[in-house]
């Protein structure tokens, strides 16, 4: 067992250990009673005395090694993806070619984000760090570039500006490939640039696609010997499992970068050796680092959502979904405008008044209840790491790949969704 699968095989292990704290719909933690259904007595009992002391549970972490919260926390610490030895640095990134030579300068980040081509500062720092990485893969005899979810069309305008590869823009999206052009044409008017080695296609991808027939559509120099890079940023859902598919399919793609997102949007597992809820899928979306590094108190949000439930199971409505949008301001105004959404009639509406009495009657629960979505937050990097792994390997196990690696680009505070996925022929 490589270290990939044996890695797999311990989030896998987990998963199954703490099935039901990440399969859990928040919405039910009152009614369903969550807190004891969910969690050991030893781990709420150690939760509670955090709460007489108004301690944070981050702060906490390490005053005794041996107990059951250290436990769990340093469990997923170590399940995590970020400190995988499997898992390449960026600066470790030359072993994937090694002969040829790789080298990254943390200032470049910080000095590129000046030339903001209209783009947010994330998508800025994302693009500069991925463009310098497929420049590097391009040296292995790849000499034009698939970019798949192409978007506005950042990454091709940057490989084209620094490296002055030809790149063939794929989008599902009409809208998207009108603002990818219509962004090229800002681009020319403002700044002068000019991009006739790009070229923008419209199209739905799957693993059957003719990569090499729209390629030569686009590009009439191109021929059946040629070998394309396939790239992808922040696919979603399923598209990186189409891209990962057609990789191995494909005669003419030699190289995958694919930096895979949504993954609730994802059911399906690529070796077959694991199933996750949508539940689940939707707690890897979740940033550890981000809600670690919290310092502003959490919103009230999720607690007015398991309250609300509470009334909407006595009026035999369970089951509805409210959406974002609602007040915060208070509990009473947050469950009229939500009541009033999801159509229930203005006579059935509980007055202000007796919908501070139900807040009132649990709000000793939210403490509970902000503390059992950050341990959830923490199971959910495993669950990432366990999706993320599947898809590594099964290109390792299709025996097609000289080389298969899984590279942290990105930093996960300003990046959650980090890790690419980088295989050649």
């Amino acid at each position: 067992m490589d270290d990939y699968e044996n890695h797999l095989a311990k989030c896998l292990l987990f998963i199954d250990e703490n099935q039901s704290l990440i399969d859990c719909h928040l919405v039910d933690f009152i009614t369903e009673n969550l807190w004891e259904k969910c969690l050991t007595p030893r781990l709420r009992f150690q939760l509670e005395q955090l709460n007489e002391t108004n301690r944070n549970i981050i702060d906490s972490l390490h005053d005794n090694i041996n107990d059951e919260l250290n436990k769990f926390i340093d469990k997923t610490k170590e399940l995590n993806l970020k400190n995988s030895t499997s898992v390449l640095r960026l600066d470790e990134i030359s072993t994937v070619l090694p002969n040829i030579n790789f080298e990254w300068d943390d200032s470049e980040e910080s000095n590129n984000q000046s030339h903001n081509n209209f783009m947010k500062n994330k998508k800025q720092y994302e693009i500069n760090v991925l463009t310098k990485v497929i420049g590097y893969l391009s040296k292995a005899n790849s000499n034009l570039v698939i970019d798949v979810g192409a978007g506005k069309g950042y990454l091709a305008t940057s490989l084209s500006q620094k490296y002055g590869i030809p790149v063939l823009a794929i989008d599902s999206s009409e809208s998207r490939y009108n603002s990818a052009i219509h962004r090229q044409e800002l681009m020319k008017k403002k700044k002068h640039q000019s991009f006739p080695s790009i070229k923008y296609c419209i199209k739905f991808i799957d693993d059957k696609t003719n990569y090499l027939q729209l390629v030569q559509s686009s590009f009439k120099n191109y021929n059946d010997n040629d070998k394309f890079i396939f790239a992808g940023l922040h696919t979603c859902g399923l598209l990186a499992h189409a891209m990962i598919k057609s990789f191995l399919n494909s005669s003419c793609l030699n190289t995958l970068c694919v930096i895979p997102c949504c993954y609730h949007l994802a059911e399906e597992s690529l070796t077959g050796k694991c199933y996750f809820t949508k539940n689940a899928r939707m707690l890897a979306q979740q940033s550890v680092e981000r809600a670690s590094m919290q310092n502003k108190p959490q919103s009230p949000s999720l607690f007015y959502r398991a309250v609300l439930q509470v009334l909407l199971k006595s009026l035999g409505m369970g089951d509805v979904r409210i959406g974002r949008g609602a007040p915060m301001s208070n509990f009473s105004i947050y469950a009229q405008w939500s009541l009033k959404k999801i159509g229930v009639e203005s006579d059935k509406i509980p007055s202000k008044e007796q919908l501070k009495q139900l807040y009132d009657k649990y709000i000793d629960k939210q403490w509970q209840i902000n503390l059992f979505q950050l341990l959830r937050i923490h199971a959910g990097s495993v669950v990432e790491a366990a999706i993320v792994l599947d898809r590594v390997i099964y290109l390792k196990n299709s025996e097609k790949c000289k080389k298969v690696a899984l590279v942290k680009l990105f930093d996960s505070l300003l990046s959650p969704r980090c890790y690419a996925i980088i295989a050649l022929k």
